[in-house]
């Protein structure tokens, strides 16, 4: 546990580092430009650095201390297409209404409260990936976004939320298709590579069966150009 504590530290620090090396000179520019006083400029850059970095720090752990992805096993491959199987899973999980950019970020807050220790036994559950996040059937916008609890737990072994929004669940075993990208998160991004799944699946012998499933596999703090991402569907 120290380990990773100092580990998230450090990364912490170069971070901070990065960012005020960066907007020095924006702040001495600031205060030139517009004859404020040092004092008044540098809280206000302060204020501008906080609300700029604490996203970025909430989601240290998904990038430095992820260490469990659901296993599979790939039944077909044809091209960008992947079919899996995926066994029963365990998630946790939360219902969010807002729009498509905004849902994972709200999200966010309940789940890594849960695993941080915002349950019933106030215990740690280690960061895993990839986070998901799927359109309620209904349509009605909202959208439920889900952590993977580690391979090691059984439903009955895990604590309860003492966040009702948040809930633990079983998944039930599902054959997957697949498409991988890298790139940004954008909603134009994702639904351009669910096209590209349907049609992929519009040519094979497989059926969708269910709702299209976004999965994430880093944090910001990875360049945009670099984040592994998925678009899966249930098929049968």
């Amino acid at each position: 546990m120290s380990s990773i504590i100092s580990l998230i530290s450090s990364t912490t620090f170069l971070v901070l580092k990065g960012i005020v090396t960066a907007y020095g000179p924006v702040r001495h520019s600031v205060g030139i430009a517009r004859g404020v006083e040092a004092g008044a400029g540098t809280l206000r850059i302060k204020s501008i650095m906080i609300r700029l970095i604490l996203p970025f720090l909430a989601l240290l752990p998904i990038e430095s201390l992820a260490i469990y992805k659901p296993e599979y096993v790939v039944l077909e491959k044809v091209g960008d297409l992947e079919i899996r199987q995926y066994p029963t899973l365990i998630v946790a999980r939360t219902r969010v209404e807002a729009d498509f950019e905004d849902a994972g970020n709200l999200a966010f807050r309940r789940l890594a409260g849960y695993i941080f220790g915002g349950n019933s036994g106030q215990q740690k559950i280690s960061m895993t990936a990839p986070v998901t996040m799927a359109p309620e059937s209904d349509g009605e916008g909202a959208y439920w976004i889900s952590f993977f609890m580690p391979a090691e737990y059984e439903l009955a072994d895990l604590p309860e939320p003492t966040d009702g929004m948040v809930e633990i669940t079983r998944v039930p075993a599902s054959k997957m298709a697949v498409v991988a990208y890298k790139g940004n998160w954008s909603e134009e991004n994702y639904h351009a590579h669910k096209e590209r799944l349907m049609t992929l699946l519009a040519g094979s012998r497989w059926t969708v069966s269910g709702e299209p499933v976004w999965a994430r596999y880093n944090s910001p703090l990875r360049p945009s150009f670099m984040r592994s991402n998925e678009v899966m569907v249930p098929v049968e």
